[in-house]
């Protein structure tokens, strides 16, 4: 093949392999949209018929009576609340009138409070959009955020915010938040911590008595020599005084 056309290949491979390059993160993101857009219709579908959704695709996360404390506890707040308990790895970062939360009150059409939380409690975001009734939705999210454990199950997240939106200290807390509670992860780390401790003071003691013990035989042996020793030197001197 010729010098010209091997040139004329390999320039239109590394064109091709840059146009791709290029081209592949603009090409994902809406693609990410999409599936954003879809998942906004389903949980918008969910909610009309029942305004708190919880996914059943994380039972070890979640209690088995999830749907009915979060009811309980949005109740208080006075207004309508519309919660969709679901995974929110994912969703990314985006505008907030681009948040799911924002799609879910597009579709819906309806002013209250909206919630959207991760099973695990930790990731999520509250607004209120209308309404007569104002609350510190967004101090009250971030308080509670700030005083609960990344892993708190979702029921009790929400049952935090709106024990927090209700206190009228809502902003205070957000700002002076209290000392946030061990994980449970944490505390099983440190659980295991203490039990080696332990296991390695248990052990210390064991190998501490035990030489102890072992070391009586020895120290028997040695007191007997020189027990042994004083005789024989005693009786030496006793019969050298006897043959003068």
């Amino acid at each position: 093949m010729r010098p010209g056309r091997l040139f004329v290949l390999f320039l239109s491979g590394a064109l091709t392999c840059l146009f791709a390059v290029v081209a592949g993160p603009a090409a994902a993101a809406p693609v990410e949209r999409a599936d954003e857009l879809s998942r906004a219709d389903h949980l918008a579908a969910a909610l009309r018929r029942d305004p708190v959704y919880v996914t059943d695709h994380a039972p070890r996360s979640l209690p088995p009576d999830a749907a009915e404390r979060i009811k309980a506890s949005v109740a208080r707040l006075g207004v309508p609340a519309y919660v969709a308990v679901t995974p929110t790895a994912g969703l990314g970062e985006r505008n907030p009138d681009d948040s799911l939360v924002a799609l879910l009150r597009d579709r819906l059409g309806e002013d209250g409070v909206y919630v959207v939380v991760d099973p695990s409690g930790g990731p999520g975001e509250a607004r209120q959009f209308g309404g007569a009734r104002r609350l510190p939705v967004d101090d009250a999210w971030w308080a509670a955020k700030f005083e609960l454990p990344y892993d708190v199950s979702a029921p009790d997240m929400i049952g935090r915010f709106v024990d927090i939106a209700l206190s009228g200290k809502a902003r205070e807390r957000r700002d002076h938040p209290r000392p946030r509670p061990k994980s449970a992860t944490r505390k099983a780390l440190d659980a295991d911590d203490r039990a080696d401790r332990r296991a390695d003071r248990v052990e210390t003691a064991a190998f501490g008595g035990g030489a102890a013990l072992s070391g009586l035989p020895i120290l028997g042996l040695l007191v007997a020599r020189r027990v042994r020793r004083a005789r024989r030197s005693h009786g030496g001197k006793s019969s050298g005084k006897g043959r003068k």
